[in-house]
């Protein structure tokens, strides 16, 4: 297991609703019930075209309370444990059965395993880790013939997860090398043999991404004394990183910072700079899922979709399914100053994530790019419409780079104005067809120019007029006017004053026939500016736009914040878990 797994372990301890859990898939995570929602509401309803107000928010959700290990009293006699053990899955009462599944689970596991998007497949997979059965795992194991290779790999991952041993013959038929990557980081065991015979084109490969999986099976192997195995690793390591060029070190960075503990830079300079410096001759980390080998009990604890209760699952994947049935638009404004240059590397890196697990999830998603910068750089904005084609998204991503600024202020006005005015937005969809999901993503860490903030914060209003939600992430430590997710913005006429309220003739201070009118106080501003501003305007900004802003901390995936901001709605923590299992399996 990895350093960073095992960091992750402890970071997921206590998960509290809107908190990034991007390793929530380690061993020893412990995950929560959330409340059930029986009403799917996929990514919102936009307001009828004529809404002249600021939305009133998202539904008050109720906040799961972190899941608190219980343990038996012991015993006068009995030593006390100092600590309870990461790995270890608490003790149950008795074993589920999937013949015990309530008649709506077990058809909403139907639907899921028998439908045509992959991650619905792989979503059934994750349900099944509930179930302590042999029942459970005959269908698992059944899986593991799906002809999605991502689906097979969540499958022997959940399997491992769960503890179920099995013969070689069950693994001994996967031909996939991505598939076998997840084989043996769950422990299993296979020939040397069969493992050089698949790996064999991957190991020779000039290609860094082909290299790369030759590489991480054989550290997933865990044998750090052999002396062959680390030779070949070492040879591999080096073909890698001296020759993967900008596109490829962002894309393998992650990668290759999992398995040899250097720093996830996304920039092949920073990883060769390591390479130098670690005399060549780095550690290996095996990226076990598992603590130790499968052998008929459980090794960690149930995944956060497998620990929901039948109400709330049932809920879940109604709620997936009415996503599956909406397109989307995804505009991404990205500030591109000097500061934000790891966000922006994140952002490039995972790109073909986030547009392959959108376009999973949905009914299909095209992605627009803003980059901006400030008045006096080289550039003050970059634009591209819309498309759908992954390869597009990615080259126009990497042809941004991190430079200038330095002066507080960026051309926040100017991206959004670009993004509303110039892109090629959806428009609604005659009934019965379901309506796009729009949504914006301001990327940032500094404000609009002075006297910008009040026009970016009515962009945003009518651009939610029109059925575009608005969404902040902010690269700093901390910001003022944040909202916690479910809570409503105030009221558009909180604080207008009534008609009773009005000063009347005779009011005041004066005396008989000569009192005297006073003067009524000056209308007071919009309920938006009334409390003191942000120091990015974000807040306010996507509180106008019927989203929510929110902080990005120094070890969040970016990417994985965009997806969940945008389309997990009530079902956040849901898909902050699918998320980081896609991220660990399907690279």
């Amino acid at each position: 297991m990895t350093c960073a797994w095992r960091i992750a372990v402890l970071c997921c301890l206590v998960v509290a609703p809107g908190t990034q859990a991007r390793d929530a898939w380690a061993p020893g995570a412990r995950h929560v019930d959330p409340p059930a929602d029986s009403t799917p509401d996929p990514a919102g309803d936009p307001p009828p075209p004529d809404a002249d107000t600021p939305p009133t928010g998202e539904p008050q959700a109720d906040e799961p309370q972190a899941d608190e290990p219980q343990a038996d009293e012991p015993q006068a006699d009995e030593p006390q444990a100092d600590e309870p053990q990461a790995d270890a899955q608490p003790a149950a009462s008795a074993p589920l059965l999937l013949a015990d599944a309530t008649s709506e689970e077990s058809e909403s596991l139907n639907r899921l395993a028998s439908s045509s998007a992959w991650t619905s497949r792989a979503l059934a997979a994750m349900r099944l880790e509930r179930y302590d059965c042999e029942a459970s795992s005959g269908r698992l194991l059944s899986m593991t013939r799906d002809r999605s290779w991502r689906v097979r790999a969540y499958c022997y991952a959940v399997l491992a997860r769960r503890g179920v041993a099995l013969r070689p013959e069950d693994l001994a038929t996967e031909q996939d090398e991505r598939v076998l990557r997840t084989i043996l980081r769950g422990r299993y065991t296979l020939a040397d043999e069969l493992i050089d015979r698949r790996i064999a084109a991957a190991e020779k490969s000039s290609r860094p991404p082909e290299a790369m999986l030759a590489l991480e099976i054989l550290a997933a192997l865990d044998r750090p004394d052999d002396k062959p195995t680390r030779e070949r690793m070492d040879e591999l390591l080096r073909r890698i990183i001296l020759r993967m060029d900008r596109t490829e070190a962002g894309v393998l960075s992650r990668r290759l910072a999992a398995i040899t503990g250097g720093s996830d830079s996304a920039r092949d300079y920073r990883w060769r700079e390591w390479y130098r410096k670690s005399g060549k001759k780095p550690g290996y980390e095996s990226a076990s899922l598992v603590p130790s080998e499968p052998k008929g009990t459980r090794l960690v604890a149930a995944n956060r979709i497998a620990a929901l209760d039948d109400t709330a699952f049932v809920a879940f994947e109604r709620y997936l399914a009415a996503v599956a049935e909406r397109p989307m638009d995804l505009a991404i404004l990205i500030d591109c100053t000097a500061s934000m240059w790891r966000e922006l590397a994140d952002a490039q890196s995972s790109a073909d994530d986030l547009v392959e697990f959108l376009n999973s999830v949905t009914a299909g998603v095209r992605v627009a790019i803003v980059g901006y910068r400030d008045r006096n750089d080289s550039w003050k904005t970059r634009a591209w419409d819309f498309t759908p084609n992954i390869d597009e998204a990615r080259a126009r991503l990497w042809s941004l780079s991190a430079e200038g600024g330095g002066d507080g202020p960026e051309a926040v006005h100017n991206a959004l104005k670009t993004a509303f005015t110039r892109f090629d937005w959806s428009i609604d969809r005659p009934p019965p067809a379901k309506q796009p999901i729009r949504a914006c993503v301001l990327v940032g860490d500094a404000p609009p120019h002075p006297g910008e903030g009040t026009l970016c914060v009515e962009l945003a209003r009518r651009a939610f007029a029109h059925g575009i939600k608005t969404y902040g992430i902010i690269a700093l430590e901390s910001e003022r006017n944040l909202r916690e997710e479910g809570d409503a913005p105030p009221p558009a006429n909180a604080t207008k004053r009534r008609p009773a309220d009005e000063p009347k003739d005779g009011d005041g201070e004066g005396t008989g026939a000569t009192k005297e009118k006073p003067v009524a106080p000056p209308r007071p501003p919009p309920p938006s500016l009334q409390r003191r501003t942000s120091n990015t305007w974000f807040p306010e900004i996507a509180e106008a736009g019927g989203g929510r802003a929110e902080l990005l901390k120094r070890d969040s995936s970016l990417v994985a914040q965009i997806a969940e901001l945008t389309v997990a709605d009530k079902h956040r923590a849901e898909f902050s878990e699918f998320f980081a299992a896609f991220q660990a399996l399907c690279r």
